[in-house]
């Protein structure tokens, strides 16, 4: 919510995170952690003053879904065998692993096919009754 935010404010804007708080009715302290992180990454910029705040480093058409959720996992990686392939006692674990990694790779490679923009129309569309 936070980058499909970003992505509706007109090029060059910067938005502060109050304001994206306050439109997509996220914790301040959450999306403080999340800007951090993506900052770092260089899916975001970041300015500082009167008119500082956050903007997206890419036009949504070019920001993979793969670079925000390496930017947000930082580095939580399926774990590689440190025993070469050799039998050891946690032989039922790293067959748990192994799936595990399949499914990690697998989603990796579906999100590399998709961009933010891609994302846009449809979080765009989603309407709320009224209370």
């Amino acid at each position: 919510m936070f980058l499909a935010y970003l992505a509706s404010i007109p090029q060059g804007s910067y938005a502060s995170l109050t304001q994206v708080a306050q439109q997509q009715h996220l914790p301040v302290k959450y999306l403080e952690h999340v800007a951090k992180s993506l900052t770092r990454a260089g899916v975001i910029k970041s300015r500082h003053g009167k008119k500082g705040g956050y903007t997206l480093a890419v036009s949504p058409t070019k920001l993979r879904l793969t670079q925000v959720l390496r930017a947000l996992e930082e580095g939580v990686e399926p774990i590689r065998c440190t025993h070469n392939g050799r039998c050891c006692e946690r032989r039922v674990a790293c067959e748990l692993k192994t799936g595990y990694q399949k499914v990690h790779v697998k989603l990796y490679e579906l999100l590399a096919g998709y961009s933010l923009a891609d994302l846009l129309p449809t979080v765009k569309g989603i309407k709320c009754p009224k209370n």
